[in-house]
């Protein structure tokens, strides 16, 4: 039997929503069922952000209720609900800092509030909120949580953070959102209704190829981290960033429109990507 309550119902979560799916995979079962339990948090918390037909209110205390429990984690009282029991078990079994849970609701938090971005920095220093916790997290869970480790899976958080932004432009417009920085959008001279019409135009081409260029920049940078762990952990990295830089390829081509075919990678990618990292595997 689990030693986790919700693991089940996390399970079930992180098959619906997971955009790498060979990813915990190979991590050892203990580790899997922790990352488990620490993906389902970031989805609850991203879904209350961003999914249904909340008020800003209610979506506001469903955060908030989220901050309290981490609280009384972070204060070692008692927990009722069973997930946050689970969260605990984890937290305490890999001495998790409290402060990247409260780094991911102050992101989501901001996701219900903000709905654009000034520019690059503005953008990238919420990337450090909603998706450089989840490397850390990793890292923690198989002991290589140090400062070297740490600079390189920002950089390569950051890179998947802007990929999925790049993939997903129009589901985030319908959702009043852009993270397109308005300088980039002032610069590029693009336009809101061209996402609305899906018009991927001259301008938008252009701005793909300066924007593409800023993300393998960071992949670049967090490459060595893929060299700089040990066992599954590296498999696992260096799948992450053969996956980005296949999909960086894929949004590259002339013919990728944005807008209306975001590249995606299939189960049958993750496969063919694992078997090429074995077989190269020095």
């Amino acid at each position: 039997m689990s030693q986790y309550l919700t693991l089940e119902k996390a399970k079930v979560t992180k098959k619906h929503y997971e955009n790498f799916p060979v990813a915990t995979l190979l991590f050892p079962k203990a580790h899997r069922d922790a990352a488990t339990i620490l993906y389902s948090f970031a989805r609850n918390a991203d879904d209350i952000a961003d999914e249904g037909e909340l008020t800003m209110n209610k979506r506001k205390k469903l955060l908030r209720e989220m901050e309290i429990n981490i609280n009384t984690i972070k204060r070692k009282k008692e927990i009722q609900t069973p997930f946050f029991r689970d969260l605990e078990k984890v937290i305490s079994q890999y001495s998790l800092d409290t402060k990247l849970f409260e780094r991911f609701i102050s992101a989501f938090k901001q996701d219900v509030e903000k709905k654009s971005y000034i520019n690059f920095d503005d953008l990238i220093d919420y990337c450090n909120k909603a998706a450089c916790p989840a490397g850390e997290m990793i890292l923690s869970l198989f002991g290589e949580h140090n400062k070297k480790n740490v600079s390189y899976s920002n950089n390569l958080c950051q890179a998947l953070a802007l990929i999925g932004m790049s993939q997903d432009i129009q589901e985030d417009f319908f959702k009043n959102r852009i993270y397109i920085p308005s300088t980039e959008m002032k610069k590029f001279k693009l336009k809101e209704s061209d996402i609305k019409t899906k018009t991927f135009n001259h301008n938008w081409k252009m701005f793909k190829v300066s924007w593409l260029k800023r993300i393998e920049l960071l992949l670049n940078k967090g490459r060595p981290l893929g060299e700089n762990v040990t066992g599954r952990l590296k498999l696992q990295i260096k799948i992450l960033i053969a996956g980005a830089d296949l999909l960086v390829k894929r949004l590259k081509k002339e013919d990728c429109d944005w807008f209306k075919n975001p590249p995606e990678l299939s189960k049958f990618d993750w496969s063919i990507l694992l078997v090429k990292i074995i077989i190269n595997k020095k």
